[in-house]
């Protein structure tokens, strides 16, 4: 038995516990890589097979391998699910469907962009009402709201990161009215922008990657 956890800020946490199920259960065709064939399945148990046998041993770098094995897990496990027959609802079930996928990776790779609803439903061939209607079935919330929510967690994640000026991140984030943005982030995260500012900040030395003696630290 391998188990691990991952530990998430607080607006990446906010995201995926509103868009993926609380409880995913994957099977693996076969026991190896090898024997599974190509595709998702054996990109999983290959990955889970590296991750045992660095965990069996302490190699130098061993637990950065680790870390960064278990990153491509959360990722390539999420892929199989929402390759399944019956995908598990939220966003596995919409990354699942072809003909929606395009407007998932045009918001989440752009999500800065002033979208409308007549574009993202022509990238995926479809009118507009069939876009919506399909779109609310497989994720259960609209296309916008997805969109605000990919918004916030970019300018939670600027605040949190960074010391631009709220109206930079407001623009980052796609809004041209800082006000707009401002009440956008206090319905969405229940706080205003620099209340998250205050609790969530990294230290300034850890931002620049420097410890406080002034050496560069590890990224």
């Amino acid at each position: 038995m391998m188990c691990g956890r991952f530990i998430l800020s607080a607006a990446h946490d906010r995201l995926i516990r509103s868009y993926l199920p609380r409880r995913v259960i994957l099977h693996a065709p076969e026991n190896s890589a090898a024997a599974a064939g190509p595709g998702t399945g054996a990109q999983v148990v290959g990955l889970v097979s590296l991750m045992r046998a660095e965990s069996a041993t302490e190699n130098l770098g061993g637990l950065a391998m680790l870390n960064a094995l278990s990153t491509a897990l959360f990722a390539i496990a999420l892929r199989l699910a929402s390759e399944a027959i019956e995908p598990p609802d939220g966003l596995l079930a919409l990354a699942g469907n072809p003909r929606l996928v395009p407007a998932l990776i045009a918001i989440f790779n752009e999500p800065a962009r002033p979208w409308t609803l007549p574009e993202l439903a022509q990238r995926c061939n479809m009118s507009r009402a069939t876009f919506i209607r399909h779109f609310q079935e497989r994720l259960g919330r609209s296309a916008s709201e997805l969109l605000t929510d990919i918004r916030m967690t970019v300018a939670a994640n600027a605040l949190k990161a960074s010391d631009m000026s709220t109206g930079a991140i407001a623009e980052l984030a796609g809004y041209q009215s800082e006000a707009a943005f401002q009440r956008a982030f206090k319905h969405q995260m229940r706080i205003t922008p620099a209340q998250w500012r205050r609790t969530h900040a990294r230290p300034a030395a850890e931002r620049l990657g420097l410890h406080r003696d002034g050496n560069q630290g590890k990224h």
